[in-house]
């Protein structure tokens, strides 16, 4: 049985961590300078909530509230806890945030299947012609949670 979890908001400690900017770049395929970039832009104007087992980051999401609907931007769970539901929990707590809201995502054929066991819509976006061999796909979670 999967270590509880507990949730909350990074420190600057957090921050710095290769375990947060390791989930960064899982959850964006950035790295070096482009990384650190967007780990200052996160901070600065997202919400962010970390998953924390046994006092160690296994996962982050990121995300911003607006009027209609509040926007998933980044989500990722360290590898090894991809079966214990944090990636589920973590979506909750976004939830949690607005819950009157719909939680909306894009993503890739990587996590779509995620999204869809979580409980999202999934409509598929017209390709890019820029990179045509990609499908993106909009994630919509209702407000309520289904």
């Amino acid at each position: 049985m999967p270590t509880a979890a507990t949730f909350r908001a990074p420190t600057d400690l957090d921050r710095g961590s290769a375990e947060y900017l390791g989930l960064l770049e899982s959850a964006s395929g950035h790295t070096g300078a482009a990384l650190q970039s967007l780990a200052a832009d996160v901070q600065d104007h997202l919400t962010t909530v970390v998953a924390l087992v046994d006092g160690r980051l296994v996962g982050l999401a990121a995300y911003e509230t607006g009027r209609t609907s509040t926007v998933l931007r980044y989500l990722a769970v360290e590898g090894t806890r991809r079966e214990d539901g944090l990636g589920r929990a973590l979506v909750s707590a976004v939830q949690a945030a607005a819950p009157d809201a719909p939680v909306v995502a894009e993503t890739d054929d990587d996590a779509v299947g995620f999204y869809r066991r979580t409980g999202f819509a999934v409509t598929a976006l017209p390709r890019d012609p820029r990179r045509p061999d990609v499908q993106r796909y909009r994630c919509l979670l209702a407000a309520g949670g289904r």
